[in-house]
């Protein structure tokens, strides 16, 4: 179930949040190779994970606080 949720509240993250989220944590690249793969800063790129990061959680406790 916490899968399911954490899939659909990644599809809801903007698509920079969502590209750097998916190579790090997903993919298990660096912080590095994720810049060099999108394109973006290493600050960027570092800043599209924390963002992320906390915003998949947001997303995440307002589903289960909704059901």
């Amino acid at each position: 179930r916490m899968l399911d949720l954490m899939t659909a509240s990644l599809e809801e993250l903007n698509k920079e949040q969502k590209l750097c989220v998916t190579l790090f944590y997903l993919d298990k690249k660096s912080y590095q190779e994720v810049a060099e793969s999108t394109g973006f800063s290493l600050g960027q790129v570092k800043s599209y994970i924390q963002n992320g990061k906390r915003n998949l959680k947001l997303l995440m406790e307002r589903k289960l606080s909704d059901k």
